[in-house]
């Protein structure tokens, strides 16, 4: 978030005081006596100090320490610092030239609002507004920026260019609604990581408010009728309408194939068991490759391989007046059987306290209005299959930055926080595996 140009180190006696604006951000890199600031913590704060320690370091979370508190800890000299502007000013300025460049017959570019925007694991999100001036005319677009997270942090690999060239497509040969992309950024030197410029489209994120007598209740028949439709025509769209060059078959590069559906099955297979030395930071990780095992033992009959959304869930859509505005967060879109998706709906159906799946009532349900848009006659008992394949898909990178993290090759919070619900995960895979004594 912090370009080296912009840093300047600062030898700090009693001059914090004063040298040092309150708009800005203060990085300990070094002191010669750490404690004294900590047992110092609770004076007076100073709104927008923050100190993070080092050396180097640049942690999410921070301590806030008054300017005396930082004169007093300075007195002997040694304490080091860098000063850096707030991220906020910079960024700023690298979005108004990123889209002076990307929207034709721009004239002027300015930012307004930006802002993280909480949730997720796989990428870093900001919300912003662009003013934007045209042959004299000004308009407002609301927008969102999605940027790759550090390296050591990441958990799913995607490309940002694949992602923006498939959501361009989805707007030019579908009616699936989904956000416009104003291009991806692979230089990273731009926005700290490999980025992307969307639109911030209109609707409500909060999908459980259709749900258990929610305010939006009375929409929800409408809204999940749309959304099976909108599922329904995604995979029934040729795959190779959607797949310009092949880059939606093997996304990760893990070495899946996609020339038959036996084909992906296998080489998906191949994929989850030989990950196991990457993923097995626990012992219980072993359920994990009796699942990969179980799969592959038990592939279902063939479905024609169409593209997958690959997070289809409760959260990944926005609806408005019985209608779904878009279906979000296309990072993890593959190629793929479309049981998947569905399969997935069905876990985090669950973990969410929604009931997508049992809408729209008129028509039996979420599968059974999907059945009919497709002919594909899904059955529950393969959706029971793929609620397992599927999560798979999402537990070996997750397992796989956990491992990474127990193992000492980074030290990323994120990590050590997912392993809550993974290893929830493992005694779901015990319930779906029907392990004798699993819990139910």
């Amino acid at each position: 978030m912090f370009q080296a140009g912009i840093e300047r180190t600062l030898s700090l006696p009693r001059q914090v005081s004063t040298a040092i604006p309150a708009q800005d951000w203060l990085f300990l890199v070094d002191s010669g006596d750490r404690r004294k600031l900590v047992d110092r913590r609770k004076t007076n704060l100073a709104a927008g100090w923050r100190i993070l320690f080092g050396p180097g370091l640049q942690p999410k979370l921070s301590m806030r320490y008054s300017r005396r508190t930082l004169a007093r800890a300075a007195t002997d000299g040694t304490l080091q610092c860098r000063l850096a502007e707030r991220p906020w000013g910079r960024m700023n300025d690298q979005l108004a030239q990123y889209l002076r460049q990307r929207i034709e017959g721009v004239e002027s570019v300015t930012i307004s609002g930006l802002a993280p925007i909480p949730g997720g694991f796989s990428r870093e999100t900001f919300r912003f507004d662009a003013t934007v001036t045209r042959n004299g005319e000004s308009e407002l677009l609301p927008l969102i920026l999605r940027k790759n997270p550090p390296e050591a942090q990441a958990i799913l690999v995607t490309s940002r260019q694949v992602e923006h060239e498939l959501i361009e497509t989805i707007r030019a040969e579908t009616n699936i609604p989904v956000s416009k992309s104003y291009g991806a950024e692979t230089d990273a030197s731009v926005f700290g990581e490999e980025a992307m410029v969307i639109e911030r489209m209109h609707g409500n994120g909060h999908t459980t408010d259709l749900f258990n007598g929610g305010p939006d209740s009375d929409q929800v028949e409408d809204v999940i009728r749309h959304l099976c439709e909108v599922l329904a025509e995604l995979h029934t769209t040729n795959v190779d309408t959607l797949n310009v060059g092949g880059q939606l078959s093997d996304p990760r590069g893990v070495g899946v194939t996609t020339t038959s559906w036996d084909d992906y099955m296998d080489s998906t297979f191949e994929y989850y068991i030989s990950s196991y030395s990457s993923i097995n930071y626990d012992p219980g990780a072993i359920v994990m490759l009796d699942a990969s095992l179980t799969l592959r033992r038990n592939k279902p009959r063939p479905l024609p391989l169409c593209l997958v959304h690959g997070d289809f869930n409760p959260a990944n859509f926005l609806y408005e007046n019985g209608k779904v505005t878009a279906l979000i967060d296309w990072e993890n879109s593959r190629i793929g059987d479309p049981r998947e998706d569905l399969g997935w709906m069905v876990a985090m159906d669950n973990m969410s306290n929604t009931s997508v799946m049992a809408h729209p009532v008129t028509e039996g349900g979420f599968l059974a209005y999907y059945n009919k848009l497709t002919g594909f006659e899904i059955t529950p008992e393969e959706l029971g299959y793929f609620i397992l394949f599927g999560t798979m898909n999402i537990a070996v990178p997750v397992a796989t930055g956990i491992k990474r993290r127990v193992i000492g090759e980074h030290h990323q919070l994120l990590h050590l926080y997912l392993l809550q619900p993974s290893m929830a995960t493992l005694v779901a895979f015990t319930q779906l595996l029907a392990y004798p004594g699993a819990p139910t």
